[in-house]
Formats: structure tokens, C-alpha cells, sequence
């Protein structure tokens, strides 16, 4: 386990055998675990990451474009059900 310190300004450095991969510029999100650990993920692989995925639900026809609006009619759905209520069929 590497030990670091923060710097005036919230600055931190990251350790030289854990830079595989990070360049100067990087864009870096920054969270913390449920243990109190720092987690940092680069933005430009978690976008690659989220692209390469994204393309398995492209063109699909039952799937809207907006994922949030498909998701909540999910659970709409869901919370209906479990409470008895049957949608009526369009006329």
C-alpha cells in the first residue's frame, strides 16, 4: 500500500507505479469508497468504457434514446403492478 500526503490545496500525487496509463492533463474523477478509500477513475477511459457499452443498445427499437425515461416507465410498471393496478388498453 502506497502512502501519500495532501498538499496546500487538496493536492495529491500519485505515486510513480501507479501511473501506468495517467498523462499530464488527464482528467481525473475523484470519489471515496464505503472503506475511506480515495478511488481515481480517468475520465477519457470511463468514456470508452461507457461508449463500447452504449453500442450494444444502439438501433434498437424497443429501447428509447433517453434511458432515463425507459427506466422510469420500468419502474412504473413495477410499482403498479405490485399494487394491483392494471393499466387499461388504448382504444
Amino acid at each position: 500500500m502506497e502512502q501519500v500526503s495532501i498538499e496546500s490545496g487538496f493536492r495529491v500525487t500519485v505515486p510513480k507505479k501507479m501511473r501506468n496509463g495517467l498523462k499530464v492533463g488527464d482528467e481525473l474523477r475523484v470519489t471515496v469508497d464505503h472503506a475511506g478509500r480515495i478511488i481515481l477513475v480517468s475520465e477519457k477511459r470511463m468514456r470508452e468504457i461507457l461508449q463500447r457499452t452504449a453500442g450494444m443498445w444502439s438501433g434498437r427499437k424497443d429501447i428509447p434514446n433517453d434511458g432515463v425515461a425507459y427506466v422510469n416507465r420500468l419502474r412504473k410498471g413495477r410499482r403498479l403492478r405490485r399494487l394491483g393496478v392494471t393499466r387499461r388498453a388504448p382504444r
